[in-house]
């Protein structure tokens, strides 16, 4: 699911960004978006899963 999100705001962004026009520079500007946000996601997935997931379920409880 985190994947799927990142992929559609890097299409978004090259969208916006770039155009559709010239969709070789389109493709690389949306992998290169992809890719470079990755590690972020990444580290954002195991803080959530790690640090704050716990606290909300315990709190439900």
């Amino acid at each position: 699911m985190p994947l799927l999100m990142e992929t559609c705001m890097a299409f978004t962004s090259a969208y916006h960004n770039i155009g559709i026009e010239n969709h070789t520079e389109f493709i690389s500007a949306w992998g290169d978006g992809a890719l470079s946000a990755l590690p972020v996601v990444l580290a954002l997935m195991i803080t959530v899963s790690m640090a704050i997931k716990p606290k909300v379920e315990k709190f439900l409880n």
